[in-house]
């Protein structure tokens, strides 16, 4: 016997309305469903960010039972979930302090970001570059690789390759 046999389907004769079942989720409620989706999506990714840092930070030997190493640590988290949700079209206010302090050169092949802590702070500081070449190296290399797109050479579909 098929498991497939063993299900009795609902006789559709039966179903009053006809109108929620062909569009089951208001388009508000689905709305909200996928902002509550998302904000669980980011939150979830962003902890196992900070827990990863937080083990490497443990590993390199640094102090993190410190007051400043949390408060570090809470600015640098904020900034990650910040480019997260940027990159889910939300808003997030590390992202005004992103767009504020930060300088992006696209010239070329060369893409860089130039931070200047002065735009924020009320002290002299010279601009910067905050990634290393081959962070910008890699960075440059993801950008060059966005268009490219992974084609199978199987179909997805096939039950036998599951």
């Amino acid at each position: 016997m098929n498991d497939k046999d063993n299900i009795i389907l609902f006789p559709t004769n039966r179903i009053k309305d006809k109108q929620r079942v062909s569009h089951p989720v208001d388009p508000k409620e689905h709305s909200r469903l996928v902002e509550e989706q998302t904000k669980e999506f980011v939150e979830g990714n962003v902890d196992d960010i900070a827990y990863q840092l937080l083990d490497k930070f443990v590993n390199m030997g640094i102090r993190t039972n410190t007051m400043t190493f949390t408060a570090d640590l809470a600015l640098v988290i904020d900034a990650i979930r910040g480019l997260v949700y940027r990159d889910f079209n939300k808003k997030h206010p590390a992202q005004q302090l992103t767009d504020t302090m930060v300088t992006l050169n696209t010239r070329g092949n060369n893409k860089s970001a130039r931070l200047d802590y002065s735009k924020v702070l009320d002290i002299k500081h010279k601009p910067h570059k905050p990634l290393s070449k081959d962070v910008e190296d890699e960075v440059r290399d993801l950008s060059d690789m966005a268009d490219i797109h992974f084609t199978p050479d199987f179909d997805p579909e096939d039950k036998w390759i599951r």
